[in-house]
């Protein structure tokens, strides 16, 4: 049996699969019965990166304060397509659960709603920008009861739950220093971007969900031997872990509950959002307590809002580092980025340094992939990274223009510098400009002449930046 949507990034993965996240909540407050799995993941070795952390770091500056629409009650294409993915039913497995919520552990559920509500907005919104459903918003409510330091038998962190590998895989810092999987808004970029890459590879969200919970390749062997991608049919005939079939009812008995908690006998949350955060950037590696004696920031502050600081302190390896603050504390953090540049600690680290270098190589014009978000469009797009809508199209075989959030776009690739979209007989194409580039030494390369590299892209000056996108004509 074929499956549909196998893409390069799926194949990838059966090399080296981390096992999706486990669900897992505080030891004290556990919703479920589930057994543990015994099959623990190893951690070492290289998996490559689908989301460097540059990627992650950049969504943070889009990140916005804005109100988002209650769950359920936007009627676009992202809520039309959980309803065809996951049409919320009402069986006996999803009755099950909701029998336990109400009646076996209520005050634990009623606790999972109030502490979810405060970060309510900003889940939903970053869910909603990268193409998710926003009712996946319960998902993190079954993974970690919304406990900031949950954590699994398997080492899985977070509202989210990632496993470190996973974590790194999406773009998270998970070492000595910090551990990003505790940071609510970074992981949630990550969670959403992980969920569409399952659910563009599995084509389902009952299925998305089950790698999520259960590992990609757990599910993808699933289906081989079940000859079904019916996720029903697939618990009808036990081809699941015991977990996982009881995943997506437990999804569902938390969103009937969770949307219409009167209903069910539970109060619905008050809690107003927390206080809109920023991210600036610090010189790195720096205590939190100087930033605090040189900003009058409060350092309880600092820590409240950087949970994810496992040694209040930025990580070493890097020059700078994004920091959560208060809005109104942010104009005091940039006024004093020299202070702060000057207490720098004197850490090495070369493990982690190693790992910076890297994460930096893949910044910029030299970034290999860009993620849709809600309201982008491919011209937008391409005058981001200095190319035409043309050359996007070309990369990652689009036959049209439409694109949807959440959407994994190529930028770069091994030739893509060199973007042959028009070539003839006369060698004509484009080519992107890098770091060190000038007109001599592209005019030789293509075998033309700086004059006439000027005369067909109507340039006055030799002056040239970095992502810009040249025309290559033979001299004639």
């Amino acid at each position: 049996m074929k499956l549909k949507n196998l893409n390069p990034l799926f194949l990838s993965l059966c090399v080296a699969l981390p096992y999706g996240c486990s669900t897992t909540s505080h030891e004290e407050e556990n919703m479920a019965t589930a057994e543990i799995d015994n099959e623990l993941e190893s951690d070492e070795g290289s998996v490559d990166a689908e989301v460097e952390p540059t990627e992650i770091d950049e969504a943070l500056d889009d990140s916005s304060g804005e109100a988002v629409p209650e769950i359920g009650t936007e009627e676009d294409e992202i809520n039309q397509a959980l309803k065809h993915g996951i049409p919320i039913e009402l069986n006996d497995k999803v009755e099950k659960w909701i029998d336990y919520f109400v009646n076996k552990n209520p005050d634990a559920f009623q606790r999972f709603m109030d502490r979810g509500q405060p970060y309510k907005n900003m889940i939903v919104a970053a869910l909603r920008d990268r193409g998710i459903p926003t009712e996946l918003y319960y998902l993190a409510m079954i993974e970690s009861g919304f406990v900031l330091h949950a954590r699994s038998p398997m080492a899985a962190v977070g509202f989210w739950q990632f496993i470190p590998a996973t974590g790194r895989r999406y773009g998270l810092r998970v070492d000595n220093y910090v551990d990003e999987r505790r940071d609510p808004r970074r992981a949630t970029i990550a969670a959403a971007m992980y969920l569409s890459d399952l659910n563009n590879v599995f084509d389902s969200w009952y299925l998305a969900l089950s790698a999520y919970n259960a590992g990609e390749m757990r599910i993808m062997n699933a289906i081989m031997r079940g000859k079904s991608r019916d996720f029903w049919q697939l618990v009808k005939d036990k081809q699941l872990p015991s977990e996982t079939m009881d995943y997506i009812p437990k999804f569902m008995a938390a969103f009937l509950i969770g949307t219409n908690p009167e209903k069910y006998g539970f109060r619905r949350p008050t809690a107003e959002p927390n206080e809109e955060l920023v991210a600036v950037n610090v010189p790195s590696p720096i205590s939190l307590s100087t930033i605090a004696e040189y900003t009058e920031v409060p350092l309880v502050t600092l820590q409240l809002t950087n949970p994810h600081l496992t040694k209040d302190m930025t990580p070493p390896g890097t020059e700078n580092y994004k920091i959560w603050v208060p809005k109104t504390f942010a104009s005091n953090i940039n006024d004093n980025q020299e202070r702060l540049a000057s207490a720098r600690l004197n850490i090495k680290s070369t493990r982690i340094a190693r790992v910076e270098k890297t994460s930096r190589s893949s910044s910029g014009t030299n970034r290999k992939f860009h993620r849709v978000r809600r309201g982008e469009h491919l011209t937008m797009i391409a005058e981001k990274y200095g190319m035409t809508v043309g050359q996007l199209k070309v990369f990652n075989r689009l036959k049209s223009n439409l694109i949807r959030p959440g959407m994994k776009l190529k930028i770069t690739g091994s030739d893509a510098n060199v973007v042959e979209t028009e070539t003839d007989s006369k060698g004509s194409g484009t080519y992107r400009v890098r770091r060190g580039d000038n007109l001599h030494d592209i005019a030789k390369r293509f075998g033309t002449t700086v004059k006439t590299l000027k005369k067909v892209n109507r340039l006055r000056r030799t002056d040239l930046r970095i992502g810009q996108v040249l025309k290559i004509a033979k001299n004639t």
